[in-house]
């Protein structure tokens, strides 16, 4: 079987869209929040934690819903187009409002409401979308394909913020957002057929199904003749030249050589009943104890309880770092967006070596390794209180970590899940990113704002309790993760390592 990339490159638009709106949002929100309207670091975070507080109803809901539609269009589809229009005029209105100053402060919470609702309302099926187009087989390199669409979408976002801010207001920057956006999901509607693409994908599956089913019958019909005859059997079948072709005769002298149902039924008949004696010696009657770590609710808590101290760093990060670069690198205002810059492409590199990795040594051994380097990165980021090249070294490094665990905790998850809930598994997996993305903006600003006079650098040097803060959710993740038992099914298998881009 093929991975479909370019089929999984048109899906994955709607994804890249959306880290375009977030890239966005983060970098200007905080301007807007610190420098138009004046808020403190609590009220930043309130403000940045509104969309996940919105997503915690609306993610699940709107899973499920997408899983219950069928329309000529798609069950996905359709959610994503009405949402990216109304996200994009929203988003445009947050930038208008902002340019026009602290007077239009209510018109600008209605505007970003409606936006944040509309976002809520279609990410779901939007990273639905994906897996649906893909089997599991493929999922990990399809979520590569994703972040890496992500990535360039998101170091574009950055881009703007850097290119636009030198202009007054922020009416540039929205009207880049919105066109980029306009654009891409008319293309995205031009070229995304749901509706086959499924089709296709389950044709393709089930062929693959029918190919792995004889392959193994051919390798178990194989080894019984060797058991059976011995090599030389065998090596008299494969000298044969016309062996494949002549499949009566070889039937009729495999027949006539077969030994007895009955002989065979008394050979393995003591094998057996020695089998069932010696199980139920090792198990009681009646019980039978599975160990905890065996058991998929408690997989499918510890991935999800992963997700939350995963996106209570990586959230806390992305909305607070520019003002950290600001205040304790010395950066200009839109100079502070470049070691993030750095790290997004550095991820976008590592997505695909992710995918590769996994396939070798499993999804949770990578994600440990990622996590590790993640925890090095940050340690190592506390010291500069100035802008140095070692500093971006760490930030590539961050973004190599990032990438490991991204393409995969996502996959990782979509394994305890069935194929005709992935909508609703999504949903879940969105909720427990988006409960981390509630608290930890309010509690990283409140921490903030709490630790501004201990480091002895001024109003502003609360900042510094960013990266510990990090370091404290990286170190559980971590620890988590090493409690699942590593016996999840490997996400491919060894004839499909090599992937034929088809």
């Amino acid at each position: 079987m093929k991975f479909n990339w370019k089929r999984t490159l048109y899906c994955s638009l709607a994804f890249g869209w959306i880290s375009l709106f977030w890239g966005s949002y983060d970098a200007i929100m905080q301007s807007i929040d610190y420098g138009v309207f004046g808020l403190d670091s609590v009220l930043h975070g309130v403000i940045i934690a509104a969309d996940n507080i919105l997503g915690l109803f609306l993610l699940p809901l709107f899973g499920r819903l997408s899983d219950k539609t069928n329309t000529p269009f798609g069950s996905r589809k359709p959610f994503i187009v009405v949402g990216t229009i109304i996200a994009a005029v929203g988003f445009m209105g947050i930038c208008v409002f902002a340019s026009l100053g602290k007077d239009y402060f209510v018109p600008f919470i209605i505007c970003l409401l409606v936006t944040l609702a509309a976002m809520a309302a279609y990410r779901s099926p939007a990273l639905a979308l994906v897996p649906d187009v893909n089997p599991d087989r493929f999922r990990s390199i399809a979520n590569a394909v994703s972040n890496v669409v992500s990535v360039i979408l998101t170091v574009v976002a950055m881009l703007y913020f850097y290119v636009f801010m030198v202009f007054d207001g922020y009416y540039a920057v929205g009207a880049a957002f919105s066109a980029t956006t306009i654009v891409m999901l008319i293309f995205f509607c031009l070229t995304v057929h749901e509706n086959k693409f499924k089709a296709d994908m389950l044709n393709e599956s089930a062929l693959a199904a029918e190919q792995d089913r004889l392959d193994a019958e051919v390798k178990r019909l194989n080894s019984e003749i060797q058991d059976t005859y011995g090599l030389d059997v065998e090596e008299r079948i494969m000298s044969s030249k016309n062996h494949a072709l002549d499949v009566e005769a070889f039937t009729r002298d495999t027949l006539l050589h077969l030994p007895s149902i009955d002989a065979v039924l008394g050979q393995r008949r003591p094998r057996i009943k020695q089998n069932q004696q010696s199980e139920t010696k090792e198990t009681p009657k009646g019980k039978h104890k599975v160990s905890v770590r065996n058991r998929a609710s408690f997989t499918r808590f510890c991935i999800l309880a992963v997700v939350f101290c995963f996106y209570m760093t990586y959230n806390a990060l992305t909305s607070n770092f520019v003002t950290y670069a600001q205040h304790i690198l010395g950066f200009a205002q839109n100079e502070a967006i470049i070691p993030l810059i750095l790290a997004q492409a550095a991820a976008m590199i590592a997505f695909p070596v992710a995918s590769m990795l996994a396939g070798k040594i499993g999804r949770r051994n990578t994600m440990l390794i990622g996590f590790a380097i993640m925890i090095a990165a940050f340690s190592g980021s506390i010291a500069f209180s100035t802008p140095h090249p070692a500093l971006y070294i760490l930030f590539m490094l961050l973004g190599v970590s990032f990438g490991l665990v991204m393409v995969n905790i996502y996959p990782f998850f979509l394994e305890t899940s069935k194929d005709t809930r992935i909508g609703e598994d999504t949903g879940i997996f969105s909720m427990a990113m988006t409960v981390a993305m509630v608290i930890t903006p309010i509690l990283s600003g409140a921490l903030i704002s709490v630790t501004s006079g201990w480091f002895g650098g001024g109003e502003n040097d609360g900042f510094r309790i960013l990266f510990p803060y990090s370091i404290f959710f990286l170190v559980l993740a971590f620890i988590l993760t090493l409690v699942i038992k590593n016996n999840r099914r490997s996400p491919v298998t060894k004839k499909e390592e090599v992937l034929d881009f088809d």
